[in-house]
């Protein structure tokens, strides 16, 4: 399994989640979240991006990261980031359910 974090402008946030539903995509969290970066503005020190967080199986992670990555990009200081690690294990609380 792997994670996907990715951090995003947030005016892409609806065309990403859209298009990652449409792959399959069934779980995801969606954070607000503020850093500091390329983009930086002169009266704000953050800017505000949103994060998604989203675990999937090996084979969609890139994907994904690719789905993420085609409606994130604009070209210019601001778009965000992409990261996927590994994980080793889950475990869903109401089950108690260890998917590996």
């Amino acid at each position: 399994m792997k994670l996907i974090k990715a951090v995003v402008r947030t005016t892409s946030l609806d065309r990403i989640i859209k298009s990652l539903q449409d792959m399959g995509v069934k779980h995801m969290t969606i954070f607000e979240v503020k850093g500091i970066g390329e983009q930086v503005q002169l009266f704000n020190p953050y800017t505000i991006h949103k994060m998604i967080q989203i675990i999937l199986p090996d084979e969609e992670a890139e994907a994904a990261a690719n789905v993420i990555m085609d409606y994130a990009h604009t070209g210019f200081a601001g778009d965000g980031l992409v990261v996927v690690m590994p994980v080793d294990f889950m475990i869903k609380i109401q089950t108690r359910e260890k998917v590996e």
